[in-house]
């Protein structure tokens, strides 16, 4: 436990003066000295103690302290985390402190990836480098950490950089997890070698209220700061907060009787309804504080174990001075529990009453009789609970100011409904299993109605509200008791309506048209069982919420209009196994706000569409949606992670597009029908981190599976692809009209060089089944490689990969080792920065499928295959290469390193890459029988332009037995061809004479001799032209 110390003071700035001693006394580092200081405010409640600290840190970094006193203690750093974030946000706040504001891009890009790695952001964790920078500005000398704690999980500063506080550290830590109102805290839960717990008392017990009066004064200031807001008066704050302590005090008195104030749904209801706030902004204000006063959104937290947990004499102190500043409002709320036998002894509200809360106990409704209400003319929050009355003429019927009204469980008297009454100042209408008919007289008199809350009511008592209710906001309409339909309602003039919960009604079948629901913001069907199709298609332009949860809904709302925090959702099914949510189809397809969303436990769901939506995480792994077969995320441009582990869903179809414009959604290539379909674009590489792994785990479980990666701002086929070599020259753009893919229509025949020429079949660079491009606008390119998965991918299911117009690219990922088993053609273009295309493969699989390579218009790549790290490629890789395109690489020196044949290549075709010498040099580590001679057994066409650094094909002997054609022009350097066959027909080589009268030949024995091979020279062949002329 820690020691403790008190504080005897009479304001603020004696307990900072007396504060600042202390630390001072304490400091040093000798062993024994204590340095770290818990504070805990006024008597130990938490009242001030964040104030305190406050003012203690604006002292020191002012320049009325003593400069002695600042020099002491070094470095002042005031971090502020009462409103809790996550850890890496107190972290930032830190290195603000200390101005390492160029480490601010590092958070900015931890953040992003945290983004695209689906993380929580309550999740987000301290960044290594950063703390390793906290910890050098601060280790080598003194510092002051002066830190309000406003999270729950156990903490320890030296993980955001801190240096070690304590015995033998330099730094000194004055800390309070208090703030904002908050009377409980369980324990410490910041890791300290040793501490001070110390406390603030007035100087006599008489004193007390005048000592407490800064400090309440100065806390609510700082509360109103955190709100962001101008213009709230400390005053309106107070005056909520003590409706607070006036609801919370009747739970302290009544928590056996269980009543229920339903704080988290009507706290701000209550605040702008009793007149506390008022004014053109009363519900943002109230919003507002609603947000940052303690409790709210967490009713289960409200116990008697926690609830106020100080002294008696304090709690009654406080109250004393709220009701000393704050009175006159306070004498209006009155709150009264009975039982039936005592309901004539209860009291007439008195005309004082502003709000007033009325809870029967026991199983039978107590009966209020009809002048009850008689003289409570200033009557504006009524809640009636377990009693029994007159609904056609209520005791509270003359309550014309009434402005909240909620009845709960209450009965009617008479059988007949009657007239009812009239409520034009009405609000919020809240009306639990309540048989309330709301009549239409009723409804047209409720003109400034803005919510309207039922649960357990009959739908055919509220259905005609539905189009009469003009200015409501929020519609509530829970667990109706009968069978619930929209087919004779119309919302056309509900034009306000920002919320629509339709919660556990279980016979709801279709949902009403929401064309008209232009102000939409959230939309609930939890526990909706049986609906079968939700379809709004852009019908609500605003919607940003939806939730549909197939486990019920929560038991408790939130008065924001934000969907519930997971706590509060239920942790196992309420309806029964005959009861499973039927719904098959969900499409929110244009709702471009709509950013949050829940889905869960829906096991028929087959189809799920959210495209053009603001969504910016869809977790897959935690819906539990085990029928899901296709997912359209089309036209999602906030779209960073798709969590899914590939198991947990029966997905057959998934296309994604995270493009402003959703881009076409079919597969390219050939049709036929496949049991795994996914077309995913996106320009960010990041977003394959969480998608890559149910991606790869799908495919490598289908029998038949299509896949296509569009990594690029362009739309498929936005790009050509190649065309031939004849008379094109570097700076020509595009290598055929869009469209045509690879079509040579230039490699000379024996028979005709001119005219003939040998024609690709277009289907051989068709995309495969599993496909990537890579385009224009995409980046990031690089931390694809970081996910093992994208490697698994690459090795073991890529077919095709066409990388074309990136201007950052420098080489094609993975950089780490990778074999590309399965990958059977490449084509690149357009990268002006690409250097190496493959630069590290490895195994004796690597590229054992490819048949055809082609590339051009890379400026500045050096090589296509750099030497790989093991040179076993004997066995399988590159055994299927038959075709090889180069056309405008000027600075490539090699193409591919060989320790091995290649048996099935059969044309090779190179323009304008005038840096080349070898196309296949030898590799480092390669056998005798290829270091004496290299066969091609297949290869049948050569085609050479404009290479004019060229020496040989290959680094040693080649031969060519089927060889039919060689192409050359401009390759001055190349001085040997390949040896052929010594019978059969004579290839055709179509060559400057001048070339061809200085080749090396070794002999007709050897099959390399002129008389083998059938020479064309070209039809443009100049003659001789003479060494000196006569100028005229």
């Amino acid at each position: 436990m820690p020691a403790k110390y008190t504080l005897r003071v009479d304001g603020i700035d004696g307990a900072v003066k007396q504060l600042l001693d202390l630390l001072r006394d304490n400091d040093g580092t000798a062993e024994g000295k204590i340095q770290a200081f818990f504070f805990s405010g006024l008597n130990g409640s938490g009242l001030g103690a964040s104030v305190v600290l406050e003012a203690t840190a604006k002292l020191l970094k002012s320049t009325r302290s003593d400069p002695d006193t600042r020099n002491h203690f070094g470095k002042i750093v005031h971090v502020d985390c009462s409103l809790w974030k996550n850890r890496r946000t107190m972290q930032r706040a830190i290195a603000e402190e200390l101005n390492l504001q160029h480490l601010m891009p590092i958070f900015y890009k931890h953040d992003e990836d945290d983004d695209f790695r689906g993380v929580d952001g309550s999740s987000r964790e301290e960044i290594t480098s950063i703390g390793s920078a906290i910890h050098e500005s601060l280790v080598n000398g003194k510092f002051l950490l002066i830190f309000h704690y406003g999270g729950d999980a156990y903490l320890d500063l030296a993980d955001c950089g801190i240096p070690k506080v304590g015995a033998f550290g330099k730094g000194i830590l004055l800390w309070t997890n208090y703030g904002r109102f908050q009377f409980f805290r369980e324990e410490q839960k910041l890791m300290a070698t040793a501490s001070i717990d110390m406390e603030i008392h007035g100087i006599t017990y008489e004193y007390m209220r005048q000592t407490m009066r800064p400090f309440v004064h100065n806390e609510v200031v700082q509360v109103i700061g955190y709100t962001g807001m101008d213009g709230i008066n400390p005053a309106t704050f107070l005056d909520c907060f003590l409706y607070l302590m006036f609801l919370t005090e009747q739970l302290r008195e009544n928590s056996i009787i269980g009543v229920d104030y339903g704080w988290s749904a009507h706290a701000c209801n209550y605040w702008v309804c009793d007149g506390i706030i008022g004014g053109d902004r009363a519900w943002e204000i109230g919003n507002a504080l609603y947000e940052v006063i303690p409790l709210s959104g967490y009713p289960s937290y409200i116990t008697r174990e926690h609830l106020f947990n100080i002294p008696e004499s304090l709690r009654k102190e406080l109250k004393e001075y709220l009701l000393d500043e704050r009175r006159k409002p306070h004498e209006g709320w009155c709150s009264v529990t009975s039982n039936k036998q005592a309901a004539e002894d209860i009291s007439n509200v008195p005309d004082s009453a502003s709000s007033y809360f009325l809870t029967f106990q026991g199983d039978d409704p107590g009966y209020l009789h009809g002048d009850m209400f008689r003289v409570a003319s200033n009557l504006r929050v009524l809640k009636l609970c377990n009693c029994s009355f007159n609904f056609s003429s209520p005791p509270f019927h003359c309550c014309q100011n009434l402005r909240f009204l909620w009845l709960d469980r209450c009965t009617n008297t008479e059988k007949k409904q009657g007239g009812g009454s009239f409520f034009p100042n009405l609000l919020v209408f809240d009306l639990r299993f309540t048989e309330y008919v709301l009549l239409p007289q009723i409804i047209e008199s409720m003109t400034s109605l803005r919510e309207l809350n039922t649960v357990g009511v009959s739908w055919k008592s509220i259905c005609h509200a539905w189009e009469k209710l003009h200015k409501l906001n929020k519609l509530r309409v829970r667990e109706s008791s009968d069978f619930i339909t929209f087919d004779s309602c119309s919302s056309k003039h509900v034009n306000n309506l920002e919320l629509l919960d339709l919660s556990g009604n279980t016979l709801l079948e279709s949902l009403p048209t929401l064309s008209s629901e232009r102000s939409l913001k959230m939309l609930v069907l939890d526990g909706c069982s049986s609906l079968e199709q939700v379809a709004l298609e852009g019908g609500a332009p605003l919607l940003e919420s939806f939730s549909f949860d197939g486990y019920g809904p929560v038991e408790d709302w939130t008065h924001s209009i934000q969907l519930p925090q997971k706590e509060l959702r239920l942790k196992t099914p309420i309806i029964a196994p005959l009861e499973k949510a039927k719904v098959t189809k969900i499409s929110l397809h244009g709702c471009v706000l709509l950013h949050d969303i829940f889905l869960r436990a829906l096991p028929y769901l087959e189809e799920l569409d959210l495209s053009c939506t603001a969504i910016k995480t869809l977790d897959l792994n935690a819906m539990d949606v085990p029928q899901l077969k296709k997912l359209f995320l089309l036209g999602c441009h906030q779209l960073r992670s798709l969590l899914w582990d590939g198991w947990k869903t029966s997905l057959t179809v998934l296309h994604i597009d995270t493009q402003v414009k959703g881009r076409s959604t079919t597969c390219p290539g050939e049709k036929t029908t496949f049991d795994f379909e996914a077309c995913i674009a996106f320009t960010d590489g990041r977003f394959i981190w969480s998608a890559i792994e149910g991606l790869y785990l799908k495919i490598f479980h289908s029998y038949l599976p299509k896949v296509y990666l569009l990594i690029s701002c362009m739309s498929y086929g936005q790009a050509s692809i190649t065309k031939g070599i004849q008379e094109i020259s570097p700076n020509e753009e595009g290598m055929v009209p869009k469209g045509t893919l690879l079509t040579y229509s230039d490699i000379a025949l024996a028979k005709d060089v001119t005219h003939s020429s040998l024609v690709w079949d277009r289907q051989q660079l068709q995309p495969s089944r599993t496909h990537i491009e890579i385009g224009e606008g995409s980046y990031n390119l690089e931390s694809m490689q970081d996910d093992v998965f994208f490697r698994y991918f690459i090795d073991y299911c890529v077919e095709s990969l066409y990388l074309h117009d990136n201007s950052s690219i420098t080489a094609i990922p993975p950089t780490t080792p990778a074999s590309w088993t399965y990958l059977k053609w490449c084509h690149v273009e357009k990268c002006p920065k690409l250097h190496t295309l493959f630069t590290c493969w490895i195994r004796h699989d690597s590229f054992q499928h490819i048949t055809i390579f082609s590339a051009s218009d890379l400026v500045m790549a050096y090589c296509i295959w750099v030497r790989s790290i093991d040179g076993n490629f004997g066995r399988t890789g590159f055994q299927q290469l038959q075709h090889i395109y180069l056309h405008n690489c000027p600075r490539l020196v090699f193409v591919l390193p060989i320790s091995f044949s290649l048996p099935n290549l059969e044309s090779i075709q190179i323009a304008y890459c005038s840096n080349i010498r070898h196309v296949f040099p030898l590799h480092d580590e390669v056998p005798q029988e290829i270091a004496s001679g290299v066969t091609f057994t297949n290869l049948k066409h050569i085609k050479l332009h404009h290479l004019h650094k060229l020496e040989q094909i290959c680094e040693v002997r080649l031969t060519a037995p089927v060889l039919e054609t060689i192409g050359l022009r401009d390759c001055w350097g190349l001085r040997r061809l390949p040896a052929v066959a010594s019978h059969g027909p004579k290839p055709v080589v179509d060559c400057e004479k001048d070339w061809w009268d200085k080749l090396e030949w070794d002999g007709l024995d050897a099959g390399h001799d002129p008389s083998l091979f059938q020479t064309r020279h070209s039809a443009y062949y100049k003659k001789t032209i003479p060494r000196g002329s006569v100028l005229r």
